[in-house]
């Protein structure tokens, strides 16, 4: 039986949400695939935070869901939250 799953913005919307209030860390959420199909990826820098655990389990909104703890410094080279064009 296939796992309802809500739509992108939505998830996005409230990764959001959780981690502007509730966790307060800087982060980034990617999109991305491999063999089990999409999935969300909540990226941290240098460790993840204690309440990232608790509150951004998987499966979220029926999506499964990554925590991935980059380097310092990752998310602002490989992920700018000011994109130049």
């Amino acid at each position: 039986m296939k796992k309802t799953k809500s739509e992108k913005s939505d998830v996005e919307e409230k990764i959001d949400e959780i981690c502007i209030v509730e966790i307060e860390e800087e982060y980034r959420v990617l999109w991305e695939s491999d063999d089990g199909g999409n999935h969300i990826v909540v990226a941290f820098e240098k460790n993840c935070p204690p309440m990232a655990k608790k509150l951004l389990k998987s499966p979220f909104m029926g999506w499964r869901l990554i925590i991935k703890i980059c380097p310092e410094g990752y998310l602002k080279v490989f992920h700018p939250l000011n994109k130049k064009k």
